[in-house]
């Protein structure tokens, strides 16, 4: 079959819209042709995905190869899809049955070894494809952030080898989920701050103490140096933990940003502290 259809995902803020991805593969001049609004970074997917598919050996097509990235008016970004491009030459060209893609949706980027890398944004996708009633094949970097979400069956692998022998049934990829007693275990608990660290400041800590209680908002007026940020930064000790849709939603906007999800207290509020001289667009992420 010269035709071959692979679902992914793009990644617009916390949504995560499903792309299908169409890989024609017919005679003539040696090519390779992305459509669909693609960035410069999509583009290049041609030359890793070529190289990646020769160094695992795979046989790389010398026709024609054109590759759609549908709807044609959604921006895609990043090489999050270097994966399932891959894959969709490899079903083209009949060394995958397409068949065995129908399930599943892919995220991930392609060195030029055929190692597997993660992306940003892996939690939306995951819920996202949950709602589809497909599973997530993502690369092992994400298995610890695939792992929270408990309830949905997602596989990870080091390399494109892996994948393709998961699909051929040749071999069996770990699943995230079966990491999420072992994360527990592996991270080790922080120590959370608490108001014992302060000393004096009774009136202050008495106030935070009754924010708490009763949701309030609270500000703290003094110079420099009195404790303002120190007592403010407890208040989340004080805080229940979150339940588990809060905190799913706040890891998603957390996975959007590589190495800032706390794995070993992820239902913990979190805290912010913004400098005072953070203009309006700083503080929603948008220039400083």
């Amino acid at each position: 079959m010269s035709l071959a259809i692979v679902y992914s995902r793009a990644s617009i803020g916390v949504q995560a819209p499903l792309v299908t991805i169409e890989v024609h593969i017919s005679n003539g001049k040696p090519a390779f042709v992305l459509v669909g609004l693609p960035e410069k970074t999509v583009k290049e997917a041609q030359d890793r995905v070529r190289s990646a598919l020769l160094n695992a050996q795979f046989k790389y097509p010398a026709k024609r190869i054109t590759v759609n990235l549908a709807p044609a008016d959604l921006p895609k970004e990043g090489g999050r899809f270097d994966l399932p491009i891959a894959l969709g030459i490899l079903a083209a060209s009949g060394q995958i049955e397409p068949k065995h893609l129908r399930q599943f949706e892919f995220l991930g980027e392609l060195a030029l070894t055929g190692n597997l890398r993660g992306v940003q944004g892996i939690i939306p996708a995951i819920l996202a494809a949950k709602k589809a009633k497909r599973q997530m094949v993502i690369a092992s970097q994400n298995a610890n952030e695939a792992s929270l979400i408990s309830e949905q069956e997602t596989y990870y692998a080091n390399t494109l080898l892996d994948v393709v022998n998961f699909l051929n049934n040749q071999a069996r990829l770990p699943c995230a989920s079966e990491l999420t007693t072992q994360s527990a275990v592996n991270f080790s608990q922080e120590n959370p701050k608490d108001l014992t660290d302060i000393i004096g400041q009774q009136h202050a800590k008495r106030a935070l103490i009754i924010a708490a209680a009763g949701q309030h908002n609270l500000l703290f007026l003094g110079p420099p140096g009195t404790g303002k940020t120190m007592l403010a930064s407890r208040l989340t000790a004080l805080l229940p933990e979150m339940t588990d849709q809060e905190a799913i939603e706040t890891a998603s906007v957390a996975s959007l940003v590589q190495n800032e999800l706390n794995f070993s207290n992820w239902k913990q509020r979190p805290f912010r502290a913004p400098h005072h001289s953070a203009s309006l667009p700083a503080l929603v992420g948008g220039g400083c």
